[in-house]
Formats: structure tokens, sequence, C-alpha cells
């Protein structure tokens, strides 16, 4: 897992931030808006920076109060990650997630801090990692407000068949070059899909399981973006159809990037989002994007006492 970036010089713009309104956040009881939509708008190594609210469910994961890892938002209380990235090691306590967030060192007026409830890995991970299972699903403690900014990804059918045409895209904070760069605005980047036979060949027969697929060009995903989305537009609806798991390093241009296929898992995905109780509602306090301001603050804080 990639180093991640320190945030020097990136107090001024938050204490700025501090002193901004509070967003217009929707009513907890709205509905939920319709998964795989986005706003209109007029890197990952290879990739360009994504345009705020260009992608409304990339969640970033942060441990110890520096970001680890991606995710995508499914609905107002589950995130969807790598299991890999949550080590049994580590107590939940410490982790903390963000949306409406593209810019890692400053939070924006969508962004929205959360603390882990539960956390559920996938029980072939448990048993078979590294091989497989790399699914993490993850409930948060309150939940999402949705805006144009912030919203859910669709999940796909177990029977999702894509052909090498369709139009993927892969989007993470990790490597920008294969000198070790990393990127504190968020990347994206377009990635053709590869043939699992051609993928078996290129690793191993034994390496590429039923529930992986592969993904990926000169532009692969890097360290630093694992448990990150890979979407592909079906019918003018985003789709989440990979969880990015892992690779032969992404200088090896070579080796594609591997992902966890999320239509392997989607009857378990569903099972436990709908069969887990919600988490004890808290006492109305500061806002969700208040709040993340208030932790991005911290994170800066300590970060510049360290440095």
């Amino acid at each position: 897992m990639a180093a991640p970036e320190r945030t020097r010089g990136a107090l001024p713009g938050l204490l700025l931030l501090l002193l901004l309104p509070p967003p217009v956040l929707s009513h907890p009881t709205d509905p939920a808006p319709a998964c795989g939509q986005r706003a209109p708008h007029g890197r990952v190594l290879g990739g360009t920076p994504a345009a705020p609210g260009r992608w409304p469910w990339q969640v970033s994961v942060h441990y110890a109060g520096l970001h680890v890892c991606g995710g995508s938002v499914l609905d107002a209380y589950w995130v969807l990650s790598a299991a890999h990235c949550f080590g049994r090691y580590r107590s939940i306590a410490t982790f903390d997630l963000y949306v409406g967030l593209t810019n890692l060192r400053a939070a924006g007026a969508h962004t929205q801090w959360f603390a882990v409830s539960r956390l559920i890995l996938h029980p072939t991970y448990q048993m078979w990692h590294p091989v497989g299972g790399d699914v993490a699903l993850v409930q948060l403690q309150s939940r999402i407000e949705f805006s144009d900014a912030v919203g859910p990804v669709c999940l796909p059918p177990p029977t999702l068949q894509l052909d090498n045409s369709s139009a993927c895209w892969v989007t993470g904070w990790g490597l920008v070059s294969q000198q070790g760069d990393f990127s504190s605005q968020l990347q994206e980047a377009q990635l053709p899909l590869i043939p699992m036979t051609l993928c078996r060949m290129l690793y191993s027969p034994s390496a590429i399981q039923p529930d992986m697929l592969c993904a990926g060009d000169l532009k692969t995903a890097c360290e630093g973006d694992s448990g990150g989305p890979l979407v592909c537009e079906l019918n003018h609806t985003w789709v989440q159809v990979g969880i990015v798991s892992w690779g032969q390093g992404c200088t090896q241009q070579l080796y594609p990037a591997v992902f966890a296929r999320v239509s392997y898992f989607s009857h378990w995905i569903r099972y436990h989002m709908e069969k887990t109780p919600l988490p004890p509602q808290p006492t109305p306090a500061l806002s969700p994007a208040r709040r993340a301001t208030l932790s991005v603050l911290v994170t800066a804080l300590a970060s510049l006492a360290v440095s």
C-alpha cells in the first residue's frame, strides 16, 4: 500500500473553508437518488485530474488520518471497498471515510466525513487471501447526504456480461508517474477490459480466479488506488464492475490491473446491505460537511507538526 501524501501548505485554504457557510444538504427523509447518475460536466498512472462531482460515488478511506485506499458509495449507509485495505490488526475506530472529496489537501463544499459502524469482509478473503474474495462492505455510523456531487453507483446483476467495447473508467489518488509521485487530486483514466484468457496467459491460470477481472493499458491502476471503483456506462447508467485489487506493479506495462469482479459478489453484497440493522442514530450535531472540514484541518495540523 502506498505511502499517503503529506498535506504541507494546505492550512491557509482549510482555514478559509471554516469561514464558509454550511452547505445546503438534503433532508434525511428525502428519497435516495437513482444510482449510477452524475451531474453533467461541461491520475491513476497516465490519467488526468477529475472534475469535482464527476464521480459522485468516489470515497477516500483514511487510516490514522491519512488516505490509504478508495471506495464507492452504494447507498446512504454503505461503502464498497477492497478487503485488503482493512487488515485484521487495524481497529475500525482508526478509519475515517470521506465522500464529496476530490482534493486530499482540502475539504470542498460537498465533503462529508464518516466514522465506521461495521466492517464486513468476504469470507473467502478471510480464508484464502491473497487469492480472491478481496471485497469489503463498510457500514457508516451516520447517513450520507446526497447531492449533485455525492451519489451512489449501481451494482451489477450477477449475470452481467461485459464485452471489450464497454466504456470503463477507474478513479483514485494513486501513483501518477513511474517515479513514484502521488496526486492529492482525484485522478481518472479510461481502461479497456482484458479478456480472461489473455489475462491468465499474462499472469497464470491459477492466479486469475473467476471472481476477478482484468483491465488496463499504459494507464494502469496503481498503488493508492486499492479499493477504488472500476465503472462502466451501460444504457446511460454507471455500474461498478470492479474493485481495484492487485497487479504486477503499475510500471509493468505488460500486466493489466486485477479487480475483484463485483457481479460475482452481488448476491452477497445485497444480502448484507438488506439484512444488517442500521446503526444507532447519533444526536444532531455538526453537519457531516462541516465535520469533514474540521477533520481535514486536524489532519493538516498533525502533518505540519511532524514534517
